[in-house]
């Protein structure tokens, strides 16, 4: 499902009205969460199309700061995708995750003496208290 260039902006100044620009950082506009990061998003997860059709129909006739507001106090589904979009597109952006020091996911390992271990160390202690059946 493909985005037309004037949704895709009214997407950008909505965005923007969540994450605007400041300490350094990009607005959402300015980081491409309409451009690429739609299009990574979509890749994605391509239900979310439909949900960010519904907030664009919605933000019609509006401001964005309006519409945001809007959608904020009357629709909390829609305003909940809005948001998660904005975020997740957002966050997908190099330069942005460079901004706030995110070197993304890595991998960990893990550690071979599970921290429960010290809970259980009362019951090995106590031993069997089944009753063995006939």
């Amino acid at each position: 499902m493909s985005f037309s260039q004037t949704e895709r902006e009214l997407l950008a100044r909505l965005a923007d009205v969540l994450i605007p620009a400041g300490d350094g950082h990009p607005s959402a506009s300015a980081a491409d969460v309409a451009g690429a990061g739609l299009d990574q998003v979509l890749a994605t997860c391509p239900e979310v199309a439909a949900g960010l059709r519904e907030v664009l129909t919605k933000a019609e006739g509006r401001t964005a700061a309006n519409a945001v507001a809007f959608l904020r106090a009357n629709d909390a589904a829609a305003y909940g995708i809005l948001a998660e979009f904005a975020a997740g597109a957002y966050f997908m952006n190099p330069q942005v995750r460079e901004a706030i020091g995110y070197g993304g996911q890595t991998a960990r390992a893990i550690d071979p003496a599970p921290d429960y271990l010290d809970l259980l160390d009362s019951v090995v202690k106590r031993g069997p208290i089944y009753r063995p059946t006939p």
